[in-house]
């Protein structure tokens, strides 16, 4: 599935534009963002949404709108979310802080932080340090080589810390440390734990007694205790389906959070303190650019900054099987926007972006809501009709050519393998010579248990990586590799 940092740079890409600063409207009243809020539930863009906006003069507020999931309460400042890959800029306020104390430095190699007997892989004679790794010019992959994507809530509970480092053996890089920008759980996770293995404890114990405590976010947790984990409200995937939950051990530091908007605003505060000592002072240097990652945007420890129109925006979002968040900074306004959804998908990033800089405009709801409207309606024939349709006249849909893959994994979720395989190839058969097409083939037939057809189509994806050299090739060897594993190929 797309990664939702690309998902999010692709909104940027399309608004940036060469625009004077302007003046920065007020945020709209409750009662016309909630009806904003109601519209986006209406058509299927979320299951259930807060709203948390943070006024130059410090002034907090609240709107939600839809449904916390059977057996919740209503939503409110105080329901609890995965909040995914924001958890990357608390990794990055944590880093900030133990160079703040003169425990680590940016430019250390990863290797002076690894367990005794792992391989750290170079090239040439360029090292990955946590600069790398905190800006994602690591070279490292997405995720780790070994990680099995087909179960990703099962391999995120259960991958381990020493599986992570020993993971890094069978990593090649493909260009220098520092040469590009790749966006990398990997990399993040590994900063993490790194981290907590200078200081000798676990990257939760670390957060906690560095970060968490010090700002008084006690509704942000790896792992909630009761009071908050019966707060925790129903994730969903795009289409409305409960999704399962994603407890993280070793990936933790790239998006293991469960939080709430009231925290999540509270963290956004301390970084417009202007009190720059201590830990804020490390919040502000956390979110300060350190390289360019290209398309107009900038990276410093997990924070991106960008001008989207006419407002300078610092940010990060998120992203797990059945949640979507957003955290938005305008430092020269000193206002921050959190949004978080119990829905997956692409989330409301969009909205967030709009609320800080109203000259983005709020994107239309994607065709997969409507294909998967028809699906349910009529079928597969329906779907593949209106697929057909909506790319004959996409006005009113946002198209961006993956319909039929998402659309194909809900199938998948839901049991649907006949119809999932169908879509898939009809995806393959659209974009022809492309590994992810034949990736997502390889996933909807081993879900069917046709694991020889799977096996060709995974194989061909890799080949198809290869020859395109694309970024995410040791993310498909890595599902060729499991497949034949479970074979008993290996």
């Amino acid at each position: 599935m797309r990664p939702r940092l690309a998902v999010l740079a692709a909104v940027l890409a399309a608004v940036l534009a060469a625009a004077p600063a302007a003046a920065q409207a007020p945020f709209p009243p409750s009662d016309s963002l909630r009806a904003t809020l109601e519209r986006l539930v209406e058509t299927g863009r979320t299951t259930g949404v807060v709203v948390g906006l943070l006024e130059a003069d410090g002034t907090r507020r609240f709107v939600s709108a839809g449904s916390a999931g059977e057996g919740h309460g209503p939503l409110g400042p105080n329901s609890a979310f995965e909040i995914g890959s924001i958890t990357k800029v608390f990794t990055g306020a944590l880093l900030a802080d133990v160079v703040r104390r003169g425990e680590a430095g940016l430019d250390e190699p990863l290797r002076a932080f690894a367990p005794d007997g792992v391989a750290v892989p170079t090239h040439g004679e360029r090292s990955v340090t946590l600069r790398d790794l905190t800006t994602h010019f690591s070279g490292l992959p997405r995720l780790s080589p070994d990680f099995d994507a087909s179960d990703a809530a099962g391999t995120y509970a259960t991958y381990g810390v020493e599986a992570l480092w020993a993971s890094l053996g069978g990593v090649r890089l493909p260009r220098a440390p520092g040469a590009a920008f790749e966006y990398s759980n990997y990399g993040t996770a590994l900063l993490g734990q790194a981290l907590a293995a200078r200081a000798d404890t676990t990257y939760g114990a670390l957060l906690e007694a560095r970060v968490l405590e010090p700002l008084g976010l006690d509704d942000t947790a790896l792992r909630p205790g009761p009071g908050l984990a019966v707060r925790l409200v129903q994730g969903h995937d795009a289409f409305g389906d409960p999704a399962p939950n994603w407890p993280m051990a070793a990936f933790a530091p790239a998006g293991g959070l469960v939080s709430t908007a009231a925290d999540v605003l509270a963290f956004a505060a301390a970084h417009l303190d202007p009190d720059t000592t201590g830990l804020l002072g490390a919040l502000d240097a956390a979110r300060r650019p350190l390289r360019d990652a290209g398309s107009g945007m900038r990276v410093g420890m997990n924070w991106l900054t960008a001008t989207p129109r006419e407002r300078t925006v610092t940010w990060h979002n998120g992203g797990t099987a059945g949640y979507r968040s957003f955290l938005g900074l305008d430092e020269a306004a000193g206002r921050a926007v959190v949004v978080l959804s119990n829905a997956g998908g692409d989330g409301l990033d969009d909205l967030g972006l709009h609320l800080l800089d109203p000259a983005v405009p709020l994107a239309p709801p994607s065709a997969d809501l409507a294909i998967a409207a028809a699906y349910q309606d009529g079928g597969l024939g329906a779907a593949l009709a209106r697929h057909a349709a909506i790319l004959e006249a996409p006005d009113g849909f946002r198209v961006d050519g993956d319909e039929l893959n998402d659309v194909g994994y809900w199938l998948v979720n839901r049991g649907s393998h006949d119809d999932a395989i169908a879509l898939f190839r009809r995806y393959v058969e659209a974009t022809p010579g492309a590994a992810h097409p034949l990736d997502s083939l390889g996933d909807g037939l081993r879900a069917a248990g046709r694991y020889e057809e799977a096996l060709e189509a995974y194989r061909r994806a890799v080949e198809a990586a290869e020859a395109a050299s694309d970024p995410r090739l040791p993310f498909y060897q890595a599902n060729l590799r499991g497949l034949e594993r479970e074979m008993g190929l290996d």
